[in-house]
């Protein structure tokens, strides 16, 4: 019975390797195997990664390999992308991203994989729903990362307004992880009491708050990362982490993360960003937000577009 955790990664660029240090530097893996088309660069930054695990106490070790590698792994996150172009959205790229999951999935499951897929490949709702298909696995063991990192800006952005700790705030944006997303701020809460509360409650540390401007100040915070160092990384990165943790510690955490919908929010058959609950065994509940008529509109319209998406994705391979 195997008794080690172990994760493979697939693409060891920024966000690859970014994941792979906070999962060693966590503990929360036993064995990483990092997986990339150009192996040297894989097997350089094991090497490099193999001894910065030597300096934790957890004993992690670390790897590179091919696909086969990835067939007893327990999670394979999938960070292999085209790169982000600032000037243009997440969507861009749909093609060549559909392109590269579509060399990266059959060969993983041919070799055994029965865990969890976690992925991060961008338009991440269109291309989690790909790797579903592509690997034949259940909702449950196909988790996109959503708009989990999209929560934790919004979460950021109304704790640097009302000058408290993110963590007293709970937010969800939803929909897709691109420009159409929505907050439900019907569920917004700051120390346990509505958002409109709050700022009825504290109007000068409110100080005249926009959801709107929120929303779009925490959209566009990627693309200013993105303006100046060409990616983002260590954000997503330390969010794949708390989405790997849930299942490894089989928290029962709930995060928004990219799911195929069944029926939930009164969609079917498309992937997109709603909380769920995490455990052991991947997602184990979608979680239901009561939406106002006015969110429910905004959602539905995000989900409108991430299906346009989905209509202009190549053919499954045969």
């Amino acid at each position: 019975m195997r008794t080690r955790t172990k994760i493979a990664i697939v693409g060891t660029g920024q966000v690859g390797t970014a994941t792979a240090f906070e999962l060693i530097i966590t503990g929360l893996v036993d064995d990483l195997v990092l997986v990339d088309r150009t192996r040297q660069v894989a097997a350089s930054q094991a090497l490099d990664l193999n001894q910065a695990a030597s300096a934790q106490t957890f004993g992690s070790t670390v790897t590179s390999g091919d696909y086969a590698a990835c067939g007893d792994a327990d999670i394979v996150v999938i960070t292999a992308s085209a790169r982000l172009d600032a000037s243009a959205g997440r969507d861009t790229f749909l093609t060549s991203s559909c392109a590269i999951v579509d060399t990266i999935v059959p060969p993983i499951v041919a070799a055994g994989f029965d865990g969890i897929f976690v992925v991060i490949t961008n338009p991440v709702d269109v291309i989690t729903d790909r790797v579903m298909r592509l690997s034949g696995f259940p909702r449950e063991r196909v988790i996109g990362t959503g708009t989990a990192l999209d929560s934790l800006r919004i979460r950021l952005e109304l704790a640097r307004i009302f000058g408290v700790d993110e963590q007293s705030i709970q937010a969800y944006a939803m929909g897709e992880h691109g420009d159409s997303q929505m907050v439900p701020w019907s569920a917004v809460s700051f120390w346990g009491k509505p958002l409109d509360h709050a700022i009825e409650d504290n109007p000068q540390r409110a100080r005249g708050i926009d959801p709107d401007t929120v929303l779009d100040d925490a959209k566009q915070s990627a693309f200013q990362i993105v303006k100046g160092k060409g990616t983002t990384s260590f954000g997503i990165a330390a969010t794949t982490c708390t989405i790997i943790a849930a299942i490894v510690r089989n928290e029962h955490s709930i995060i928004p993360v990219s799911v195929r919908l069944e029926g939930e929010y009164g969609h079917r058959g498309i992937c997109a960003g709603v909380p769920v609950i995490l455990g052991v065994n991947g997602i184990q509940e979608v979680v239901n937000i009561h939406l106002s008529e006015a969110e429910r509109r905004a959602f539905d319209a995000s989900l409108g577009h991430i299906r346009q998406m989905q209509e202009k994705s190549p053919a499954l391979p045969e």
